[in-house]
């Protein structure tokens, strides 16, 4: 059988891209410590850079010398998506951030994915700490856009009426159907069903 070479490599990621050994053993049929020896070897030779444990890149020559791989490019694509598949969203402080529900800058991203078996777990990428939870429900393209208003709402104030009234517009931009909104918020607490009641905002699902 022969081994996996470093142009298929190229060809199939982009330079500064995450290559995952997990993403590698899915796809081919080599096996994981194979796999492994073959990228450390590449790693030595200085084709590709370690950035950490089961993690590597391509590099690229800079003016100030081999380009790094950035930790959040490490995090979106283990566990937000791939590009072509969507399995995680941004919550908590990090999701409120990125909405512009809040200015503050959160020092540990916060997801949930489909990519996580636990209920709750601290990781590091590179130097940046991250909050994993798994999803309550299966993300997908279909409801992804549901569940990271779920998440929303679920960590919101509803006492702030600037985060309310920006919630609710991007709600009735969005134009949801309730059928889709009742298979995902089954999943979810009792708290974040009243949320939805006690605001109204229930009643702008069609």
């Amino acid at each position: 059988m022969s081994m996996l070479t470093i142009d298929e490599i190229k060809s199939e990621f982009e330079p500064n891209t995450p290559i995952f050994l997990s993403e590698l053993e899915n796809k081919n049929e080599y096996s994981s410590d194979s796999l492994r020896k073959f990228l450390s070897r590449m790693a030595r030779a200085g084709v590709i850079k370690r950035f950490q444990k089961g993690v590597y890149y391509i590099p690229e020559k800079t003016i100030f010398g081999e380009s790094s791989l950035n930790p959040v490019d490490v995090i979106k694509r283990k566990y937000l998506g791939n590009g072509k598949k969507q399995y995680g969203v941004m919550t908590g402080l990090s999701l409120l951030n990125k909405w512009g529900l809040t200015t503050q800058v959160p020092n540990v991203i916060e997801i949930v994915t489909n990519n996580e078996t636990n209920r709750k777990r601290t990781v590091e990428v590179g130097n940046q700490r991250v909050i994993l939870r798994c999803s309550k429900t299966p993300i997908s393209e279909a409801n992804i856009k549901i569940i990271e208003f779920l998440e929303a709402v679920s960590n919101i104030d509803f006492n702030n009426e600037e985060q309310t009234a920006s919630l609710r517009t991007y709600l009735k931009t969005e134009h949801f159907s309730r059928a889709n909104l009742d298979l995902v918020l089954i999943n979810y607490s009792k708290k974040t069903y009243k949320k939805l009641v006690e605001s109204g905002m229930i009643n702008e699902f069609a």
